[in-house]
């Protein structure tokens, strides 16, 4: 037995050198990694080669990565991407919607708390991140280099499939891996239907490129910063009204100098990523602090006209009177319909009936203004517009959330929390599952936008160690590049989950189209629920994600299969009782099935006819196996034929 054990291990060890000689050996070996996979230096390729294979719709973004090891030393290493050229026909997607990236790497000196159960690496480390602007690179033999590549889908691409190859060069050697890129049949809409804010400091992006703040050249660079969120569907600007030069007259009037202001709303405006103005907060903690009882208006400053001197101005004479002109400003520039105010950072049950006095007072002198704010209780009713409770409390609270919607927005927000092993988030050393997912609770919950407070609070090093005190990443997707912002793999995936966002959102609408067009036969269906059951089929609550990369890919095609099959006759809307993934329990079991196709149209369920009605309507119910896990529906007019299929599981 011993000798069976030790022969064993002698069969494995030489098999494991082997391997190790065997890369160790090729100049450069070059693999696919799925763009969910953080790849850590000592990464080795597997056993098999791989094509890159994406699959996106017009106007959409697609991510992909490969990994490069040296058997020794390689100087000036880079990556050359073909044009991808359409199968069968004449039309290609050429480089210029094509990008690389060396991804760079984080020191790690301490993980996110209590996230043993969660993180992807063990500190101390180096996490890869930041999705460098170097457009060559020196490899080290033994330590793996991960690329990012990115694919844009022009609006007018042509659906088919496209084949290229991404090539890896260092001097005469070349390797090259296809890449086939396959790009379905219908647009993601220009428009964006769930509103993102990452808050940003303009004073970061000039201290970090060296500009003088509010010169031309800043003011060129904040575009490229506007336009990067513009690319990744960030749509809500974050602008600080302390932008408004105000100046005290003698009567004691404020007069206000916009110019700033309203350039700087422009400049977004522009880039297409101004759909709301998030105005920035009118008041704070009182002495006490976050677990105080008391909320203060802010302190005005002001240039008095007599003197010119600055002058600080209380909440009667300064920024009560100030919100009052500056809601008349925005309805003059056709803003205030878009624009928001936050009251105060993140009231609780110890401070919020002074936080009500103070949104009373923002109300009573803006009362057009919708206000916003992260809120870290459960009762606002009257006082606020828009409430964006943290993931974990409007988890734990739902309930209280839940009755006090009516005519309000609710979006949420993350940041330093929730941590820990149960609640997704986007720290440094959490999984990029989870990041893909964030906006799939959005759809799943119904909650309109998302904040996060740290776009850009990189601090003196943003490629250093993370800030302490906060869970690393905390303070920035983006990083600042020599020419302008980097983006980041968190940053390239949370894009990723904002387009899975309106894939959905485009499911439900032609859900939608599809039963004004059917008429009164198509009462009974919901046009949210295909949607929400594949959105449930990830995220079936907020503290059980989906954590597997691939299905997340195949429930994210199956939406964009369904969103083309809506298109193709026989026209169809099926609905199920229960919805598709509930756990039917024994005791007997009935499954019921509503829809509505094309009069005339021949209906299946499991291989039974089910008759149509006039009107095109018809249902059925089913005794449902204990070991049956499918159910079929055939829907076949004028020789073409639909096949709907919905999954269940049987609990004893």
């Amino acid at each position: 037995m011993f000798r069976d054990k030790r022969g064993w291990f002698v069969v494995f060890f030489v098999a494991l050198v082997y391997a190790r000689t065997a890369w160790a050996a090729e100049p450069l070996s070059v693999w696919v990694v799925d763009p969910h996979t953080k790849v850590f230096r000592d990464a080795r390729p597997p056993a098999a080669a791989e094509k890159i294979q994406m699959r996106a719709a017009r106007n959409e973004y697609e991510s992909a990565q490969i990994a490069l090891l040296a058997g020794g030393s390689l100087k000036g290493v880079r990556v050359e991407l073909s044009a991808l050229r359409q199968e069968g026909g004449q039309t290609q997607i050429g480089p210029e919607h094509l990008t690389w990236n060396f991804v760079g790497f984080i020191p790690l000196v301490e993980n996110t708390p209590k996230s043993e159960k969660r993180r992807v690496c063990t500190a101390p480390c180096e996490v890869p991140d930041p999705l460098l602007d170097r457009r060559s690179m020196d490899l080290e033999a033994g330590k793996t280099q991960p690329v990012w590549i990115s694919a844009y889908v022009p609006a007018d691409a042509a659906a088919g499939v496209y084949r290229g190859e991404a090539a890896v060069v260092a001097g005469d050697k070349r390797v090259t891996v296809p890449l086939e890129l396959t790009v379905d049949p219908f647009a993601l809409p220009k428009e964006r239907h769930l509103f993102v804010t990452n808050w940003f400091r303009a004073e970061n992006i000039a201290e970090a490129h060296k500009l003088e703040l509010w010169s031309e050249p800043f003011w060129a660079m904040l575009r490229r910063y506007a336009e990067n969120m513009a690319a990744h569907r960030q749509n809500v600007v974050l602008t600080p009204w302390s932008l408004v030069k105000v100046t005290r007259g003698a009567d004691g009037k404020l007069s206000l100098d916009t110019s700033r202001f309203d350039r700087f709303v422009e400049v977004f405006e522009q880039a297409g990523m101004a759909d709301r103005i998030e105005l920035g907060h009118v008041a704070h903690f009182g002495p006490r602090g976050w677990g105080g009882n008391e909320i203060q208006l802010t302190t005005l400053g002001a240039i008095d006209q007599a003197t010119g001197k600055e002058v600080k101005l209380g909440p009667e004479q300064g920024i009560l009177p100030f919100l009052t002109a500056l809601e008349k400003h925005l309805e003059s520039r056709g803003w205030l319909a878009k624009a928001m105010i936050h009251v105060a950072d993140e009231p609780s049950v110890n401070n919020v009936a002074s936080w009500r006095e103070v949104s009373a007072a923002v109300h009573k002198a803006a009362p057009r203004l919708r206000r916003i704010d992260a809120i870290e209780t459960i009762d606002f009713t009257g006082a606020l517009e828009v409430w964006v409770p943290k993931l974990s409390h409007f988890e734990r609270w739902r309930e209280a959330y839940e009755a006090r919607r009516d005519g309000n927005e609710f979006w949420y927000y993350i940041c330093c929390h929730p941590y820990g092993s149960v609640y997704p988030n986007r720290f440094l050393d959490s999984p990029l599952t989870d990041v893909r997912l964030l906006h799939w609770i959005n759809f799943a919950d119904d909650l309109s936008g998302y904040l996060h407070w740290g776009g850009n609070f990189w601090g003196d090093d943003p490629f250093g160690v993370p800030r302490k005190g906060l869970p690393p990443g905390d303070t920035h997707v983006i990083y600042p590049g020599s020419d302008g912002p980097l983006n980041s793999m968190r940053w390239e995936i949370a894009r990723e989950s904002l387009e899975d966002y309106e894939y959905l959102h485009l499911l439900a609408s032609k859900s939608r189209q599809l039963k004004e067009q059917f008429g009164p036969a198509a009462a009974v269906i919901d046009p949210q629920r295909r949607a929400r059951e594949l959105c449930r089929a990830l995220v079936p609550t907020i503290t059980d994600v989906e954590r597997d990369a691939t299905r997340i890919e195949a429930v994210r095609n199956q939406v964009a299969d369904e969103i083309v099959a809506m298109d193709q006759k026989p026209l169809a809307l099926i609905q199920t009782e229960p919805a598709e993934g509930t756990t039917l329990v024994v005791g007997p079991i009935q499954v019921e099935v509503y829809g509505v196709a094309e009069p005339g149209a021949t209906i299946t369920v499991d291989g039974r006819a089910v008759a149509q009605h006039a009107d095109g309507s018809f249902a059925c119910g089913r005794s449902w196996p204990e070991d049956k896990t499918d159910m079929t529906i055939e829907v076949e007019r004028d020789g073409q034929k639909k096949t709907i299929v919905r999954k269940f599981a049987v609990r004893q």
